[in-house]
């Protein structure tokens, strides 16, 4: 997941030497705020949301909420001048699976 720039390098390498499960648990929450923070960060800056929102967001995943509704709520905050996302690779261009 490093490579295809989910996780930085720093990430991968606690998630890698995390012990416990609530080790997982805050680094898996720390990278799910990092992830949502540059969505909202862009969606505050082109007026999507205010400020106060997204830190009401980022505060409950800070908090461990990672309900339905939340994820949706962030997963629509997408940037408009998005450029395609790429298959992945048992998918073709058009995003169908690949025989």
């Amino acid at each position: 997941m490093a490579k295809s720039g989910r996780l930085t390098d720093q990430e991968a390498e606690r998630l890698r030497t995390a012990d416990k499960p609530d080790e997982v648990d805050q680094v898996i929450r720390s990278i799910r705020v990092r992830h949502a923070g540059a969505k909202l960060g862009a969606a505050v800056e082109d007026g999507s949301v205010t400020r106060e929102e997204a830190d009401g967001v980022l505060d409950r995943l800070r908090n461990g909420d990672h309900s339905a509704v939340l994820r949706a709520q962030v997963r629509k905050l997408r940037p408009r001048s998005r450029t395609p996302a790429r298959p992945r690779d048992d998918e073709n261009e058009a995003g169908t699976p690949s025989a």
